[in-house]
């Protein structure tokens, strides 16, 4: 059960983690036009992970 719960965690944080490595050694990339809605749909990817907790858990329970 813990895989789980870790791939959906790195699956949701590794982009936005990604984006800020790109931008510290890239910083055109903020200039680009749709870099605001990339960001914003990379934060909220890794803000979800929250939901997806207890769904796992309560899929995983044997209760």
């Amino acid at each position: 059960m813990m895989i789980v719960v870790v791939l959906i965690f790195a699956i949701c944080w590794l982009p936005y983690h990604a984006y800020f490595l790109l931008t510290h050694h890239f910083p055109a990339i903020v200039n680009f036009p749709y870099t605001q809605h990339i960001y914003l749909s990379i934060f909220w990817l890794a803000m979800s992970n929250s939901m997806y907790n207890p769904i796992i858990y309560c899929w995983m329970n044997s209760r």
